[in-house]
């Protein structure tokens, strides 16, 4: 367990298995005061030169198992609602669903530094690819989308893919979809390659996926990852090499 998140599912699904269950509700009760205070949170970050796009964002609502899949309950908001009310610690600030994946390339797991150019997260260490997921995608069709766009990896290089855990940060207001990935291009082949939303890492480099070197990872970065993300890499960890007392 880490105090940056908790598991709320753990097991291994397809991706086709996890289903999103639209509610139609109202959008989030907000005065004109509170309008003004998410704006003004928002600016400051477009200030600082932060990305920050009014995407739409899917509430999470529920979830449930059953022996179909995953069924999660979602709603509609926005991003800047999303960022400015987590900010500003509202009591109606909203979980957002987002995907995240522990990918292997070569024996080694893409691991990111984030760079100051993102709005959350700056400077943590995260897997690759991760994002929210923006209405009307599914949650694969985003981590896809994420996977071209963070790593160039084109979907038919992904070979091998599964849901490993259900996931709610404490620090981002999110509920995170961890994955793992395979793909079979080489390391050195793939870093030729320049994504298109390089932008969001400072660095990006590989963490060997034996067993001791993922283990001493994840002692070694609980307070300098993402939750998800540290979450993604333990979600790896056990489906490679079994239970550890960290989870």
């Amino acid at each position: 367990m880490n105090h940056r998140y908790e598991f709320w599912w753990q097991g291994q699904l397809d991706p086709a298995q996890v289903f999103l269950q639209h509610r139609q509700q109202n959008p989030i009760p907000l005065s004109p005061a509170d309008q003004m205070q998410i704006q003004r949170v928002c600016r400051q970050h477009r200030d600082r030169g932060q990305r920050v796009e009014n995407l739409p964002l899917y509430q999470y609502l529920h979830f449930h198992i059953d022996p179909n899949g995953l069924h999660l309950e979602v709603a509609r908001t926005t991003y800047e609602d999303y960022l400015g009310l987590g900010v500003l610690n509202h009591a109606q600030a909203p979980l957002v669903l987002a995907v995240c994946a522990a990918t292997e390339i070569e024996g080694q797991l893409v691991i990111e530094r984030r760079s100051a150019l993102v709005a959350q997260g700056r400077g943590l260490l995260h897997v690759k690819p991760s994002g929210h997921i923006h209405p009307p995608a599914s949650p694969w069709q985003a981590l896809e989308c994420e996977a071209l766009e963070e790593l160039a990896l084109q979907p038919h290089e992904i070979d091998q893919a599964s849901l490993l855990g259900l996931v709610c940060s404490h620090t981002a207001n999110c509920v995170s979809l961890v994955y793992r990935l395979h793909t079979p291009l080489d390391w050195k082949t793939w870093r030729k390659r320049t994504p298109i939303d390089s932008w969001e890492a400072e660095e990006l480099f590989g963490l060997p996926s034996d067993q001791e070197s993922l283990r001493g990872w994840l002692d070694a970065s609980a307070e300098s990852s993402a939750g998800p993300g540290h979450a993604a890499v333990l979600c790896f960890y056990e489906w490679r090499y079994g239970p550890t007392r960290a989870s």
